[in-house]
């Protein structure tokens, strides 16, 4: 770190080795989603920010966003960091992410109005032949 070469003092003071026996578990959770639309509400976030192993959790999603399928890190729908002393703990909360993602229950949709995704190429084709049809 810098502080080797401008704060010796500081950089004595940091331990040689990470402490054992670890004094907790932890992992970062990428979210993926399972369904696309126009989000209504984010009742996984609601839970998730609630388990008992919760740290931290940074997402760019909130209503009136548009979710699209998860297909690479890019796409991932939040970051989730979970730690606790206890490693079943945070085990069972990373299990139920899972399953909040699987069971598309990370977000509701907004199905009042027309939120559901067609391909760009189906979408080209119906105003190629849509436009064919008005003539």
């Amino acid at each position: 770190t810098v502080d080797a070469y401008l704060d010796k003092k500081a950089f004595s003071i940091l331990p040689d080795r990470p402490p054992s026996p670890f004094k907790a578990s932890g992992q970062e959770a990428l979210l993926v989603s399972f369904s696309r639309g126009k989000v209504k509400s984010t009742p996984g976030f609601d839970e998730i920010m609630k388990m008992q192993s919760f740290v931290s959790f940074e997402t760019g999603v909130k209503k009136g966003s548009m979710v699209e399928y998860t297909v690479d890190l890019y796409t991932c729908v939040g970051s989730v960091i979970l730690m606790h002393k206890d490693s079943d703990v945070m085990e069972q909360d990373m299990k139920r992410i899972r399953e909040l993602e699987k069971e598309n229950c990370l977000f509701e949709y907004d199905y009042d109005i027309d939120t559901r995704m067609k391909s760009p190429s189906l979408s080209n084709l119906l105003s190629v032949f849509g436009g064919l049809l008005k003539e």
